[in-house]
């Protein structure tokens, strides 16, 4: 039985809803509210599965949606709908200010897509990833950017280019989330033993922060990286109720900046419900 869902509607059926769509690449938070987010992430989706344009979800779109593969085998797509939308924001945003290529600032390159930095990337593993989803014309003029800083140059000459959402929400699931998977392995050995929500949140610290766990002389920045691995290691429920804590601690690091500050503390919140969820 496929309840059919509109704007207005609310409850876990519209939070399952949700779920399916972050498949997609929606960024919703699944709180069980069918509202404008919710109603153009069901638009979308219709587009994407060649059904007739609707604002509401009908037994066709959620069976496609259930069809649709998980954007990760790592963490759940709420985490991964968690990573993209603190990344982009939103698809609107995406799709009105972060198409074109952009520079970040400080010591970023030309940034394209899902935060996809050229500065860390070569061309070997550019072509990889990016290959089939952008034309040649336009891999050709990305790539001198390649391993360098961006400036106002580089961003002024690149401004006509578009990287569609679809494609870079592609190569974030096939490459970029991996990589950071990755990542957080290396740092957190213990990563696959872990509900996964706690998986997920940690994903998250990581593909924002780095899997460094130590400072550099002088430096204190890494402290909480590196209690929570000691957490993880020891592994008992006691440890393990402490690292939302080591989330949110790291807010000394930013006092003015809302959003990472917001960051951690959702993190801290969806590390608590892995662990009460089990």
């Amino acid at each position: 039985m496929y309840p059919e869902l509109r704007r207005g509607d609310g409850g876990e059926a519209v939070r399952r809803l949700q779920d399916l769509l972050n498949k997609t690449g929606a960024m919703l938070a699944a709180d069980g509210t069918f509202g404008p987010g919710t109603a153009r992430a069901v638009k979308e989706a219709c587009a994407e599965a060649g059904l007739p344009p609707a604002d509401r979800a009908d037994e066709a779109l959620w069976r496609w949606l259930e069809a649709a593969p998980e954007p990760s085998s790592d963490i759940p797509a709420e985490a991964v709908a968690f990573i993209v939308r603190h990344e982009v924001s939103s698809r609107v945003h995406y799709e009105r200010h972060l198409q074109a290529p952009t520079d970040p600032g400080a010591e970023s390159g030309v940034t394209i897509g899902i935060g996809y930095d050229l500065r860390f990337s070569d061309a070997a593993r550019f072509q990889e990833d990016w290959g089939a989803e952008l034309p040649g014309p336009v891999m050709a003029r990305l790539r001198p950017w390649l391993g360098r800083k961006a400036d106002a140059r580089a961003i002024a000459g690149l401004r006509d280019l578009r990287v569609p959402f679809g494609a870079a929400w592609r190569v974030f699931c096939r490459a970029a989330l991996p990589r950071g998977v990755a990542d957080t392995r290396k740092a957190y050995p213990s990563l696959d033993s872990l509900p996964p929500l706690c998986r997920g949140a940690l994903v998250s610290l990581v593909y924002n922060r780095g899997g460094r766990l130590t400072d550099r002389p002088g430096r204190d920045s890494r402290r909480e990286m590196g209690e929570i691995r000691r957490l993880l290691d020891t592994g008992g429920p006691e440890d393990l109720a402490v690292v939302p804590a080591c989330f949110e601690a790291m807010k000394r690091l930013w006092p003015t900046l809302a959003g990472l500050r917001a960051r951690r503390d959702e993190e801290a919140a969806m590390f608590r419900r892995g662990l009460e969820s089990g």
